[in-house]
């Protein structure tokens, strides 16, 4: 039928060409068709862009128990060490005194960096930030862990505050620092690390809480005993809730 009649109200209508309609109809439905397929596509994209870090961390963190990790990160570490000792071969040599241990790996930054061995999580720390201000610690996660305005400092009685990966969005997570996604790895007695102002501090862990993404206790000022706290965005790839990582001051 390539014709009819349409009625509405009892009243007849212009004929209207049913093939006509047919194709329009065909054609809208192909393009919704094509635009719902986009989105899909568009949506997966976004889920892998936003994941990748958490899943290339996850297989790192596997690979890491291999044998050839374990001597790759020697030869590294290696490496590293034979530089530094050249440096101070020259410090020396210049009459300077080097006094403080150093560690025994690669710092990102002599004036603040943290070391995780167990989770490989290696990253220069940005002091001082105020973590109510998304615009002050967003900007300091693009270059590293961020450090909790307003509380301690290594070497001091207090509570040392480090965060990363604390974003409002899970489009932001691919683009900010990704330094704790593992945090959840570590249990009681793993190591942390921090260079902090040219000197070396040890920490264990003691303890580990999942709370609430509203919860602060962990940010209030204490003067009992020194104290390193890690946070981070849990489970991994959301902000439901927080990760805290409590560590222990041992040298």
């Amino acid at each position: 039928m390539k014709t009819g009649v349409v009625y509405q109200d009892g009243t007849q209508k212009d004929p209207v060409r049913v093939s006509v309609l047919v194709r329009i109809l065909k054609t809208m439905a192909l393009a919704l068709s094509a635009v719902g397929s986009l989105m899909i596509l568009v949506s997966l994209t976004g889920l892998v862009f936003v994941y990748i870090p958490l899943g290339v961390a996850e297989v790192r963190y596997g690979f890491s128990k291999t044998q050839l990790a374990r001597l790759t990160r020697e030869m590294t570490f290696n490496e590293w060490e034979k530089q530094e000792k050249e440096k101070e071969s020259v410090k020396k040599l210049k009459g300077q005194l080097i006094t403080e241990i150093r560690p025994e790996w690669p710092v990102p930054d002599d004036d603040y960096s943290i070391y995780i061995p167990k989770i490989f999580a290696l990253s220069k720390v940005i002091g001082n930030v105020n973590a109510d201000k998304p615009q002050e610690y967003l900007k300091a996660l693009k270059l590293g862990v961020a450090e909790a305005a307003g509380l301690g400092h290594p070497g001091e009685v207090g509570t040392t505050y480090l965060f990363a990966h604390s974003v409002g969005s899970r489009w932001d997570f691919a683009r900010y620092n990704a330094v704790f996604y593992l945090l959840d790895k570590l249990v009681t007695g793993d190591a942390v690390e921090l260079v902090y102002q040219g000197r070396l501090y040890k920490y264990e862990v003691a303890e580990k809480e999942v709370v609430s993404a509203t919860d602060t206790k962990y940010l209030v000022p204490q003067t009992v005993s020194e104290k390193l706290i890690m946070q981070t965005c849990y489970p991994p790839g959301t902000t439901w809730k927080r990760l805290v990582v409590v560590a222990k001051r041992i040298s």
